[in-house]
């Protein structure tokens, strides 16, 4: 245990450290060059400890960012915005902190392998590097789901509020101001994008590009395909709520099909083997005064 914790201890105040010598060298303008990217929210303040590790990797980020090229960058700013872009994140942030997440798992690793553990170190390293990429597609998944989720909801309130009266644009206002939820955002997203002058066709494309749930794909299309047709827009929404419905069903019977050898596989390695030693405990318990003279005890 000791010998995780010196290295551990050293990595801290070696951060420190760092931290300290930047600042006394920064303007504080470096901190604000992130901000001028698009979609990034400048009232978005990052809890302290990430602004540590924003300020180890600002020296390092440079050389992340030419590591990563341009055509994985834009895939990163893609898997951002499907994020939902926590923290106000653009891709210079979020290679900012990777960066200094990579700067920790450095300097442990060098200390761990100092200290003769060099697996473990190895281990740490990856971690600290991947961690990153870890928690943004973790996250992206999370919010991808919970849009699945609200969509048939969302539709069924839309296609109630057309009927009654307003036009598309209205009624979206509507109802995506009723609550704060991922799918309201990406939809006062694209009312934003019409109000700035883009097609509605186009901001509808360009909020199927951003999420890349298959309900929200197909509602983007069948209402595009609907408006081509000249269909009714309060009997499309009603329609496509019932599409989504079912695929969602369908998407739930699936995950249960998958999960059926799971459980199949816990029961098999985890509860029979603990009723089993439950059995025999109970057993030995029983007849521990025929044991004991038996084995002279």
């Amino acid at each position: 245990m000791a010998v995780l914790l010196i290295p551990l201890a050293t990595t801290a105040v070696v951060g420190l450290a760092v931290i300290g010598w930047r600042m006394a060298r920064s303007t504080g303008l470096e901190l604000v060059e992130g901000t001028f990217d698009l979609g990034v929210d400048a009232d978005a303040t990052p809890p302290l400890v990430a602004r540590l590790i924003d300020g180890l990797g600002v020296r390092f980020q440079r050389f992340l960012l030419a590591a990563y090229g341009t055509r994985r960058l834009a895939a990163l700013d893609r898997r951002l915005a499907r994020a939902g872009r926590p923290e106000g994140m653009a891709t210079r942030d979020f290679v900012r902190r990777q960066a200094g997440f990579a700067v920790i798992g450095v300097v442990a690793a060098l200390f761990l392998l100092l200290a003769g553990q060099a697996l473990i170190g190895l281990i740490v390293f990856l971690l600290f590097a991947g961690w990153m990429d870890f928690w943004l597609r973790g996250l992206a998944n999370r919010r991808q789901a919970q849009i699945a989720r609200e969509l048939p909801d969302f539709l069924d309130v839309l296609a109630v509020t057309v009927t009654a009266g307003l036009s598309l644009q209205a009624a979206l206002e509507r109802v995506s101001s009723v609550e704060q939820t991922p799918l309201s955002d990406e939809v006062r997203r694209v009312l934003d994008d019409m109000r700035l002058g883009l097609a509605r066709r186009q901001a509808f494309e360009q909020l199927r590009e951003r999420n890349d749930t298959p309900s929200l794909g197909s509602w983007v299309t069948a209402m595009l395909q609907a408006e081509e047709l000249g269909t009714p827009l309060s009997q499309a929404l009603n329609d496509i709520a019932g599409e989504v419905r079912r695929e969602a069903a369908q998407v739930a019977r699936r995950a249960a099909a998958k999960a059926t050898p799971k459980v199949s596989l816990v029961v098999t390695l985890v509860i029979v083997p603990g009723a089993i030693l439950l059995i025999m405990s109970a057993l030995v318990l029983s007849q521990i005064a025929n044991l004991k003279g038996i084995f002279g005890g």
